[in-house]
């Protein structure tokens, strides 16, 4: 096995049929493996304005790591506008079982061996959660609060495929029709005869990389009109600039990430349903989800959501979202994924989109030599039908419908690569401890 990378957190889930219960208390939510105290995790006053004083809009500015960055990942709301998803309906129930001894299972990392507990507790994870079977048998707040909502950034956009999956399922979308037949502002652009499943695939063609360093490129001018981070020359309608994008080559021929994609199909969403997006989401993923607490989505001074980074929940509630991907959470009148989205995630894939570059990248953070394709948003799908997401500050989203797992993390890290955690999920789902 290669070795892995270097420093998330994790959350395993399990599916399990939703049931009534009242929230759970801040001590029922704190695993007893967690050796920090809760007041190791507070900022003081004098730390929360020497925050906000130093404070920069500037994408590399806030993004940098330490204390100043997680803050910022812990309390968004007071830096940019916020909408609620509010929680309805009943809540899914997490027993807890500290016994069962997940904590001390032996992984591999850069360092050598060691085991998840100790982890979690020294490296840059802010909280990390194992369900198994419904139970969470493992659960660690080394650098948060447990109600705390911390950002998901590029997990977000998990949610807007599934926002699309459902419209597809329900005969709205045909994810073969071109994107222009939709929205119709793009008719006569470089997005024109797009179909919407190569701009699902990170396939559309379009000109506009994610390159997080360059101020002057397609990506931040996009950004920048769009009113995220910075709010200072939001334009009403961003279709504007992307109606002005150029093709770099023709669509459905090569993986190339850009978030641009997601916010066009935040769009396509909103389009089609006749809704804003956080509304959809709310009624259709977020109450039947089962979460306990109310998730936000980052939003522009126009009220536009950031489809493509910008939900907060608390771990628990990220755990239940990836739970409506197992077999347990795929019950009932919850039903959210489909077994037509499922098997489009798993097996629907193309393969031959990914460079053998890009399949080397995902094959080291994996940490053995699984990944077959990047679909639908999701980064990575392993030749036994896993599949991940991950978040440029460090958070990760892991499921494994085979074994009814879900393995999600929130942490604090500067940009560039992910760290050790998506291995060690991976470790976890290929072990047998879930057999």
């Amino acid at each position: 096995m290669k070795q892995p990378m270097a420093g998330l957190v994790l959350v395993l889930a399990v599916g399990c049929m939703p049931a009534m219960e009242p929230p759970a208390t801040d001590s029922e939510m704190v695993d007893a493996t967690s050796a920090q105290s809760q007041a190791d995790r507070f900022f003081t006053l004098e730390e929360v304005r020497d925050i906000h004083r130093r404070f920069d809009p500037t994408f590399s500015e806030w993004t940098r790591g330490g204390d100043l960055t997680r803050y910022v990942y812990l309390h968004p709301s007071e830096f940019w506008p916020q909408i609620v998803l509010r929680r309805s309906g009943p809540i899914r129930s997490l027993p807890v079982d500290p016994g069962a001894g997940i904590g001390d299972v032996t992984v591999l990392v850069r360092a050598g061996e060691t085991t998840l507990a100790d982890y979690v507790g020294n490296f840059e994870v802010d909280g990390a959660l194992v369900v198994n079977d419904g139970r969470i048998v493992f659960e660690a707040y080394p650098r948060m609060l447990p109600t705390d909502r911390h950002i998901w950034f590029s997990v977000s956009k998990t949610v807007v495929s599934t926002a699309i999956a459902i419209l597809e399922d329900r005969g709205r979308i045909d994810v073969s029709r071109p994107i222009d037949s939709y929205l119709k502002p793009l008719a006569g652009t470089a997005w024109e005869g797009t179909p919407v499943i190569d701009i699902l695939d990170m396939a559309s063609g379009i000109d506009c990389p994610e390159v997080l360093n360059e101020p002057d490129s397609c990506f931040w001018t996009f950004y920048d009109a769009f009113g995220w981070p910075e709010t200072d020359q939001v334009l009403a309608d961003p279709m504007n600039i992307i109606a002005q994008m150029t093709r770099s080559v023709p669509s459905g021929q090569v993986f190339d990430y850009t978030s641009v994609n997601t916010e066009i199909l935040n769009g396509l969403v909103e389009a089609v349903s006749g809704e804003r997006f956080s509304d959809f989401v709310e009624r259709e993923i977020w109450w039947r989800a089962g979460a306990e607490s109310d998730a936000f989505i980052t939003a522009t001074t126009h009220g536009n959501s950031f489809g493509g980074g910008g939900f907060s929940s608390t771990l628990r509630d990220l755990a239940r979202y990836g739970m409506l991907f197992t077999p347990k959470g795929r019950v009932g009148e919850n039903l959210v994924v489909s077994d037509a989205y499922l098997n489009n995630i798993r097996k629907a894939g193309r393969p031959e989109l990914t460079t053998e570059e890009q399949r080397g990248w995902h094959n080291e953070d994996l940490g053995d030599e699984s990944f077959h394709h990047s679909t639908r948003q999701w980064d990575i799908v392993t030749s036994d039908g896993d599949f991940y997401k991950g978040g440029v500050g460090g958070q990760g989203l892991y499921v494994s419908p085979s074994k009814g797992l879900v393995v999600s993390w929130f942490s604090t890290k500067t940009r560039g690569r992910m760290d050790e955690m998506l291995s060690i999920a991976r470790q976890l789902a290929t072990s047998e401890l879930f057999e």
